[in-house]
């Protein structure tokens, strides 16, 4: 009887010897199968940037053009793997941008503007389209020119996070006059391209329109207007126009 324990035995301590060393074989495939995996994916993703990078080398001439451009994709792209980690924790937007009223306003109701050519397509297209519809205003002239010495407001893009705007103005005034001497207006690609803020195409030009409106001179109001602090819901309306109007017929 005990031989045969014995043997009943044995025959179990082998056969799970056996399950165990199948089963350390199959972990060390899986494990070995998820890093071909992963690295494959980073050859591909590699492959990728630099068939783009040769691309946009080849199309534009311009090699410091093609890095920028690289960049911005590359910045974009970590952008949305941060958001995709943060899904379900969604930071709101409860406004458009922060803005303090500094009083300032430039000498006329003119200034040359410079249209970062190095810029995602879509917030160009909303800048150009943003400046014709103010122009198209009367109240307003903005002159669209092809070199940043030349301007006096300069329209480009960021990628910030850390802040829950969709854009912004920075000024530069003088003091003495309260005029504006310099206008930085940025689109902010972390929220305006991520689809998951719902920001179409007609928001980020009233987006732009807005961040305009400030290097023109006007504040935030709660009224139905394009100067609306939070949505980017609304275009350039009448009241806009007359109040960039009494600004600059303002001798102040």
């Amino acid at each position: 009887m005990e031989i045969h324990d014995l043997k009943m035995g044995s025959y179990f301590f082998e056969k799970g010897g056996q399950i165990m060393g199948w089963i350390i074989r199959v972990l060390y495939r899986l494990l070995l199968g998820i890093l071909r995996m992963f690295w494959r994916l980073i050859w591909t993703l590699i492959l990728f940037i630099l068939i783009a990078f040769g691309i946009l080398w080849y199309v534009t001439g311009d090699l410091s053009g093609a890095f920028n451009q690289i960049n911005k994709m590359v910045q974009v792209g970590q952008a949305g793997w941060d958001q995709w980690q943060e899904t379900g924790k969604l930071q709101g937007l409860s406004q458009t941008d922060h803005h303090q009223d500094s009083g300032a306003k430039w000498a006329k109701a003119q200034a040359r503007i410079y249209i970062d050519p190095q810029m995602d397509a879509t917030f160009k297209k909303a800048y150009a389209e943003a400046i014709a519809n103010w122009n198209q205003t009367g109240a307003f002239d903005f002159e669209l020119v092809t070199e940043p010495d030349q301007a006096t407001i300069f329209a480009t893009e960021m990628n910030d996070g850390s802040t829950a705007v969709a854009g912004e103005a920075e000024s530069q005034t003088n003091l003495l006059t309260k005029q504006f001497t310099s206008v930085t207006v940025r689109l902010n690609h972390y929220y305006l391209s991520n689809p998951n803020y719902g920001y179409t195409y007609e928001r980020i030009l009233h987006t732009a329109e807005h961040e305009l409106g400030h290097a023109i001179g006007l504040q935030h109001t709660n009224e139905i207007s394009v100067m609306q602090p939070s949505g980017s819901y609304y275009g350039i309306q009448a009241q806009d126009v007359k109040e960039v109007q009494e600004l600059y017929e303002s001798g102040d």
